[in-house]
């Protein structure tokens, strides 16, 4: 059988580790379909583009290498856009494959033509469009390398399907020789080192670059060596133990209230791998009044653009950790900490629930009975702040949300790439009725490829943080945020081929978390639980981050 472009592609893929790809075909797909077969790259055939996106996402964030989605043209290279963003604001290494009409057809507006690389250039890092066989080798490796590389995130590679099926030769990697890295402004970091030490009221913030720059072990010896309390955004949960006593959660608008507060006061901040976000700051002019500022990232582009900072480091967070660990002098900062363990003794009593209520409840409940290093799959909405507000996390792969762009639907097709991914680790998906809907068509992927993926579903019957804003900033006008009762979630998901049942909350759920954990392979539980269980504490719009309320 002659070499053809569809050979070199996987070839290519295999080169540069690959051997899973979701997707889902059309005519100009086929050329690569058909290679596909049999070979060492696999295809898990999603139910929906928008979800092949997602599950490589998840597949990325789980292990750490480039996920890969395939579609075909038109409305199959629309429908990964979503998922593209979400990798895209998220910064989650993804290669996305398009195929598309044949060169002789373009701009003639020909069946399922689409300009995918103009539609997507504003969320990826790079898009190329094949214009030769020839290229296709080297476009690809390329494609890997940019999503790997510096501030990770998605590449987009577009391929006309007369090139997938031209006679074409492979022409294997030429591996570079290794350069020594070199830090650069090694004096900055001194400066930084010399005023983390020097403050009495120091703070790390830690961010998603964190774990994408696999710094998790370097950063925990920097916490553990400067006894430094820290503070993470959604991203960095889990970049460092939440357990290890110097954790003050999470900051920003649905934060803990511990974490902005001390942040609120401190003299100093170390951040890693954060932009900053309104999410975090909430109002960027009062934010952290007291503080000098440190800000170390890979990305140039994001140091100083929300908020000022007084010492700039732009470079690879592990090497820079590398540097900074042997500056810095440990420190008994007595009064800072006895402060800090005041207010968290304070906001225990204050909120015994951690705010979650029932809903926070049912989940810790279900972290007790998943092993330890379950990875937990929050969707968007009231379920993920009750996720990660409540979820102790353990290792840094072991929370996945969508945080930059907050894509309801991300969950179930997440978990998917994620158990594909790690099949050692156990999946569990905590989402809302809501997100549940937008992308319910996956629980066929996870019936036909029979993966043991546990779904809890919180079902409050409407759009549970659209419903809370209403109450709270609309004279409790609940338009358009009530999904009803007139689905049988639990009949759907059997219909599906995935055992289920329904509890409610308010009573003891005990028994049916046991059998969805001990279940040999996929299983859903709907969660009932009160449409007024809210998300408290909250930052009101307008307000700064010591502003939070704990009720209506």
């Amino acid at each position: 059988m002659d070499t053809i472009g569809a050979d070199v592609v996987l070839k290519t893929l295999v080169e540069e580790g690959v051997d899973v790809v979701f997707g889902y075909p059309g005519a100009n797909t086929l050329p690569l379909n058909d290679r596909m077969a049999g070979g060492p790259v696999k295809h898990y055939l999603m139910r929906h583009e928008q979800a092949a996106a997602h599950a490589a996402d998840g597949y990325a964030r789980a292990t750490g290498k480039v996920g890969v989605c395939l579609s075909t043209s038109g409305p199959g290279a629309t429908n990964l856009v979503t998922g593209i963003a979400t990798a895209y604001m998220d910064s989650t290494p993804l290669v996305a494959i398009t195929a598309q009409v044949n060169s002789d057809l373009w701009g003639r507006d020909a069946f399922q033509e689409t300009d995918i690389i103009g539609i997507t250039m504003p969320i990826t890092k790079h898009s190329f469009m094949v214009r030769d066989a020839s290229q296709l080798g080297s476009s690809i490796r390329q494609a890997f390398q940019l999503a790997s590389t510096g501030r990770t995130g998605p590449v987009l590679v577009d391929i006309p399907k007369d090139i997938l099926s031209a006679p074409c030769d492979f022409q294997p990697k030429k591996t570079p020789a290794a350069t020594p890295k070199k830090i650069e402004n090694r004096e900055q970091l001194e400066r930084i080192a010399q005023a983390l030490n020097r403050s009495e009221r120091p703070v790390l913030i830690i961010g998603g670059g964190v774990k994408l720059g696999d710094a998790c072990s370097q950063m925990s010896e920097l916490v553990q060596k400067g006894r430094l309390p820290f503070v993470t955004t959604m991203m960095g949960i889990g970049s460092v133990s939440s357990t290890n006593g110097y954790n003050l959660g999470f900051i920003g608008t649905h934060g803990n209230e511990l974490a902005n507060r001390i942040i609120h006061d401190s003299d100093f901040i170390l951040a890693f791998g954060t932009r900053f976000t309104e999410r975090s700051t909430s109002v960027t002019s009062e934010f952290a009044p007291l503080a000098t500022v440190a800000q170390i990232d890979i990305d140039p582009t994001s140091i100083g653009k929300n908020i000022n900072v007084d010492y700039p480091f732009e470079g690879d967070i592990l090497e820079a950790l590398g540097e900074l660990i042997p500056l810095v002098v440990p420190r008994d900062r007595g009064a800072w900490m006895e402060r800090i363990e005041r207010e968290r003794q304070a906001q225990e009593q204050k909120l015994a629930d951690g705010g979650c209520g029932q809903a926070g409840a049912l989940i810790r409940k279900v972290q007790q009975a998943m092993p330890r290093e379950t990875i937990v799959v929050p969707d968007v909405g009231l379920n993920q702040i009750w996720t990660v507000r409540t979820w102790k996390t353990h290792s840094p792969r072991s929370l996945l949300t969508s945080g930059g762009m907050g894509t309801m639907g991300f969950s179930v097709p997440a978990a998917i790439g994620a158990k594909v991914g790690a099949p050692d680790k156990d999946v569990v998906v905590i989402c809302g009725d809501g997100g549940f809907y937008m992308n319910i068509q996956e629980l066929a992927t996870i019936s036909t490829y029979r993966l043991p993926i546990k779904i809890v579903v919180i079902n409050n019957g409407h759009l549970g943080m659209i419903r809370q804003m209403q109450d709270l900033w609309y004279d409790s006008r609940f338009t358009t945020s009530d999904l009803g009762d007139r689905v049988d979630l639990v009949a759907v998901a059997k219909g599906f081929g995935v055992p289920a049942e329904r509890v409610a909350v308010d009573q003891d759920p005990t028994e049916a978390i046991a059998r969805m954990s001990t279940a040999q392979g996929p299983y859903m539980l709907e969660a009932m639980v009160d449409p007024n269980n809210y998300v408290y504490p909250i930052i009101p719009p307008g307000c700064s981050n010591v502003e939070m309320i704990c009720g209506k």
